[in-house]
């Protein structure tokens, strides 16, 4: 019995080994439901991209455009942290942009990393900005846009987590003000369906209660390092250990929130047994 188990086991990693090996970038698909969702969003698809950290990763970003070409979704959303704070070597994440933009409707948020490019490299944060404006990439911060089809419509908003001064990091849960997200925020139209846009998955919390549907998030590059099979994250750019919200679904209260693992890399360019991923996101009338 114990050879037996023995045995599964390394089988299991073989075919492991042999899936990780022969793939060079990871797509997980999301289903999400509610009675929000009107006929004309049904099937309504979503692709979500995150930290490319402006050179992607090992040569992978012709593939995450073909890939991308194939699902043709509706619309692309980049998740924060696609330059790094530097604003240097973003040839890869312009070819990204120029090749998708002018094909499918594209937002663009801020991570932690455009926070402090317009603090520290804040010309050539807006000359970057101002050129992929003129590619028609939509910039939501601090707001929200209506995605209407016929005569129907659902919300997509955006928030900034503020930086710490000190750090440069984010402030963590206790230093940001209770009211911060409703007074950042439009009051939100509960009858619609509302997909809220935060690089920061860590204040879900705040994000459920303010009546987000739908929270797309980025920021943890998925553990950086992730234990094989069981998929689990060791650190996070926060410089925790096994982060609660490390990748995929999570829910809280009537809120979904995705977090995508990230293309890039903004820490000595490390993943292991971590893929870039492209999070492809459909939404379903209930």
């Amino acid at each position: 019995m114990k050879n037996k188990k023995i045995i599964i086991f390394l089988i299991l990693i073989v075919v492991f080994l042999y899936t990780y090996l022969n793939k060079k970038v990871d797509m997980t698909r999301y289903t999400v439901k509610s009675d929000k969702i009107s006929k004309q969003f049904d099937d309504y698809i979503i692709v979500q991209l995150s930290d490319f950290h402006s050179k992607g990763y090992k040569d992978t970003t012709g593939i995450i455009i073909n890939e991308i070409e194939k699902i043709n979704p509706d619309i692309i959303v980049m998740t924060g942290d696609m330059i790094s704070w530097d604003v240097e070597n973003i040839d890869e994440l312009e070819k990204l942009i120029n090749e998708l933009a002018p094909k499918y409707p594209t937002y663009y948020i801020n991570g932690n990393h455009e926070e402090l490019a317009e603090i520290l490299k804040s010309k050539e944060y807006e000359n970057f900005i101002n050129d992929i404006k003129s590619l028609g990439v939509s910039v939501l911060k601090n707001t929200y846009i209506e995605l209407i089809r016929d005569d129907e419509s659902i919300n997509l908003y955006e928030i900034d987590i503020p930086l710490d001064e000190e750090t440069g990091l984010y402030v963590i849960e206790g230093e940001l003000d209770d009211n911060y997200i409703n007074d950042t925020l439009a009051e939100v139209d509960k009858n619609k369906f509302n997909i809220l846009l935060a690089h920061n998955p860590l204040f879900i919390e705040e994000y459920s209660d303010w009546g987000a549907d739908l929270v797309l998030s980025g920021h943890m590059h998925g553990g950086i390092i992730r234990i094989p099979i069981i998929g689990v994250g060791i650190a996070s750019p926060e410089g925790n250990y096994f982060p609660k919200y490390d990748a995929g679904e999570f829910k809280v209260g009537n809120t979904t929130m995705i977090v995508n693992r990230g293309i890039g890399a903004s820490s000595g360019g490390l993943r292991v047994f971590n893929k870039p991923e492209i999070s492809v996101i459909t939404l379903k009338r209930e």
